[in-house]
């Protein structure tokens, strides 16, 4: 082998070579990809192929949609081949409420992806599959440019053209050891020599986590064994003219598909799924597969039986059992690798041939860092150290076992719970709080009252409405108090803190101590990184407070810049503590417990201050993100139960009452307040998000010559505030499609009900053209088409006057 290059992808399945590909594409050609044995000998060559635009996150959505038109367009076109794609298109059949919810949601999303999705009937079903028996279908959608691929005749022609472009591959050939340089580059040792690699992708499939393991990394990456079957040859197969669309079901929680004359089908048992290799794998296993097990499947063939009846009539001849990787939420695992320069993570997936097309985006991202894309769902970062062996499993196994699934937005499953909970988690939960999980951070979401016990998935208005209700009427009238402990906390000290935080913010910082501001971080081409607000302390200790989802993000984002500064990067998120106390009588309740003068002269908005609480010195912001007037109140964990008890002593005559994340969402919607992950991602920058405020190109940021170019130039989206003129029982969740006189326009980000103007707001990024006053607008909820119309402003309190009284 050579010595040096600048990438080593280690890994010959789908991924792997996609990436090498598509590396080859963005300009990157001095590539070595190192696989222990023949390319596509892990996962790959035994995976049943499926390709499917039935998806419900959109990036994983968006990038099926491009796997497809890889293989089926681009792969032909490149190699002179015809297509080996099966364009089958697929049929997925519902059978409950519930269902026919989510399928509606999915229709409407798949108007951005772009992709067809359409909503058929039973005799339209029967037409396109004549063998299969639809009568207890509820609902039914047809995918029709879906279909399915020989892994292995899209993997080599992909591995043939990148090394026409100057690719290597070494096969037969394992990484043994991988050593961090002093010059920032990797040192990869093999069993055919050594090679110094400025970045390395781990890409291995089912053996990542051993790579990781050379690192002293562990991946929350758990291998499962999936099986399916291939039959004999049935006499109504052999005559088709066309092959027949491949069948998913949730009662059989299965695929079913044509293979030649005969069938294929492969079920995903909703219990007594097996992990395997939980100790490790074994680097002699390659192209290796286990007994069947039919006695485990045998309950799922049943009910394909009685979905397919033909199926019955014919003998097994094949039962393919291998192992496919599985990481606690499904999604892949890809992106930068937390806390390590230059070393990137593509695996984790248990789709791999569907997310073919997923090398296009990491290429993406490894050239030009950051993507086309919104990649925080598929980040490896998503997933800290309390994401351990136990969690892994358990959650690895709940997501084999749902993968036919019926879910609702408000799905909130109990596998793995309470592995990072806030101080005042036991005493929330006695009051009968429902906690949802956020980067493994237990978050209250809402309280059950006297009369609503509990919340069915749905994707409707849930349940948990009329107490969410109650829960912002409290916080209008009186005062709520809600745990904000699962939020990011960082101190960034030292003599450059402030030089090192103005090179990324895009806000001004502030000057004086115990002010704060609001800002983003972008990255190189303009793309959103995160939001933050930064309290400045003293000239040498700013305080940061941003999303959770996004804490390794955040925390490697600034370690990856931090290098040219004299500064000190403290991830406190689990140390300090929190609530917020909001509403007209909060400064009230506060004011019993302290000397300290509160008012609006001496302690303004957007102000901090350390104040004695009890015996107990608090780090108070005067902010609330519920709109009203409020003081958020940070410390260390151990002080926050004793103090979160005398703030409601105090708050006793005062109407103080607890309030969670689904009251937060709605309160904040109705001020107008955009949040990460929604309106906040990589794929737009804060000009599209309407942040111009915040954002001073008069300074060098990170990202500031893209924003220049941006704000000099006319974007194709802005973001659009919507106030619903119906009175549908359906918000948005984000994804919706937005039409304008029947034209499809945009899509929404989120929404949610505004209990204290008492209609559904929601946030689009829509033409710009189209952002006036009272301007008519149409949204595909999973109800049906609402009506809306754009504001300007917030809809409560938009002068502030609350805020800053």
């Amino acid at each position: 082998m050579k010595s040096h290059t600048q990438v080593v992808i280690i890994g010959g399945g789908s991924l792997g070579i996609s990436l090498l590909y598509h590396l080859t594409k963005e300009g990157w050609t001095d590539l070595l990809l190192i696989e222990k044995g023949e390319l596509t000998s892990g996962s790959t060559w035994h995976a049943a192929g499926l390709c499917s635009h039935f998806i419900g996150n959109m990036t994983v959505a968006k990038i099926h949609d491009y796997s497809i038109r890889l293989y089926n367009e681009i792969l032909p076109e490149e190699t002179g081949e015809e297509s080996s794609f099966h364009q089958t298109g697929s049929i997925r059949i519902g059978y409950s409420r519930l269902e026919e919810e989510w399928f509606r949601n999915l229709e409407s999303r798949a108007k951005n992806v772009p992709c067809e999705f359409n909503i058929i009937s039973q005799a339209e079903a029967q037409n396109l599959h004549p063998w299969a028996n639809f009568d207890k279908a509820r609902i039914i959608v047809s995918t029709p440019n879906d279909g399915h691929v020989d892994p292995t005749s899209v993997a080599m022609p992909l591995a043939q053209l990148a090394r026409s472009k100057g690719a290597e591959i070494s096969r037969f050939n394992r990484v043994l050891e991988i050593n961090a340089l002093a010059s920032g580059e990797w040192q990869v040792v093999t069993e055919k020599g050594t090679i110094v690699a400025e970045h390395v992708v781990n890409a291995a499939g089912c053996f990542a986590p051993e790579v990781s393991a050379l690192l002293g990394i562990s991946l929350p990456i758990v291998n499962l064994e999936h099986q399916y079957l291939v039959t004999e040859n049935h006499p109504s197969l052999e005559n088709t003219a066309t092959e027949l669309p491949v069948l998913r079901d949730s009662h059989c929680s299965a695929y079913l598909r044509q293979e030649a004359n005969g069938l294929l089908i492969g079920p995903y048992e909703t219990y007594g799924s097996k992990p395997w290799a939980l100790d490790g794998m074994d680097w002699s296993f390659d192209r290796e597969l286990f007994p069947g097990d039919l006695e485990r499947l045998m309950p799922f063939l049943n009910r394909c039986m009685d979905l397919m009846p033909i199926f019955s009539e014919v003998g097994i001849k094949t039962v393919i059992n291998g192992p496919i990787t599985h990481t606690p939420d499904d999604n892949v695992l890809a992106g930068p690798q937390a806390g390590l320069r230059n070393f990137w993570n593509l695996c984790g997936s248990s789709i791999g041939i569907a997310q073919g097309g997923l090398g296009k985006y990491m290429a993406q991202w490894m050239v030009h860092g950051q993507t086309e894309l919104n990649m925080a769902s598929l980040d490896s970062r998503r997933f800290g150290a309390w994401a351990d062996r136990d969690y892994c499993i358990t959650k690895a196994i709940e997501s084999y076992e749902i993968m036919y699934t019926a879910v609702g937005v408000n799905d909130n499953r109990p596998h793995a719970r309470l592995k990072r909970i806030s101080p005042l988690h036991a005493l929330l939960a006695e009051k009968d709080a429902v906690h949802n999980v956020v980067q493994g951070y237990e978050k209250p979401l809402w309280f059950k009252t006297d009369l609503i016990r509990s919340e069915p998935p749905t994707w409707q208005r849930s349940q948990a409405h009329a107490a969410v209700a109650d829960e912002c009427a409290a916080v209008r009238d009186s005062a709520g108090i809600i745990d904000i402990s699962g939020a990011a906390k960082f101190e960034i000290s030292g003599p450059e803190a402030a030089a090192f935080l103005d090179k990324l913010s895009s806000n001004k910082l502030p000057v004086k101590d115990g002010r704060m501001v609001l800002t983003l971080f972008h990255g190189p081409n303009g793309g959103i990184m995160t939001e933050q607000s930064i309290t400045r302390i003293n000239e040498q200790l700013f305080y940061l407070i941003g999303p959770i989802a996004s804490e390794n993000r955040d925390l490697h984002w600034m370690q990856q810049h931090s290098s040219d500064f004299n500064v000190k990067i403290n991830n406190c998120t689990d140390h300090l503590g929190g609530v917020l106390l909001t509403g007209p009588n909060s400064r009230a309740i506060l004011q019993q417990l302290t000397n300290s003068d509160l008012s609006a002269k001496a302690f303004p908005w957007l102000s901090c201050q350390n104040v004695k609480i009890d015996s107990a010195q608090v780090r108070m912001l005067r902010v609330s993100y519920a709109g009203e007037l409020g003081f958020e109140l940070h410390m260390p964990g151990y002080q926050l139960v004793s103090l979160y008890q005398s703030l409601q002593r105090a708050g006793v005559g005062h109407g103080l009452r607890d309030f969670g994340g689904y009251a937060f969402n709605s309160l904040r919607m109705e001020k107008a307040y955009r949040a990460w992950g929604s309106e906040f991602t990589e794929e737009i920058s804060g000009v599209e998000a309407g942040m111009e405020r915040f954002i001073d190109t008069s300074r060098e940021f990170i990202g500031v010559s893209s924003i220049r170019q941006r704000l000099a130039q006319t974007s194709s989206i802005r973001l659009a505030y919507l106030a619903f003129d119906d009175d549908i029982a359906c918000d948005c969740f984000g994804n919706e499609a937005i039409y304008y006189q029947r034209e499809l326009v945009g899509l929404t980000t989120s929404g949610a009900y505004g209990h204290r103007v008492g209609y559904s707001l929601a946030f689009a990024y829509i033409k710009p053209e189209l952002i006036t006053q009272d301007l008519g607008l149409q949204i595909m909820t999973s109800a049906g088409m609402r009506s809306a119309h754009v504001e300007l402003d917030a809809a409560y309190d938009p002068t502030n006057e609350k805020l800053r009284s």
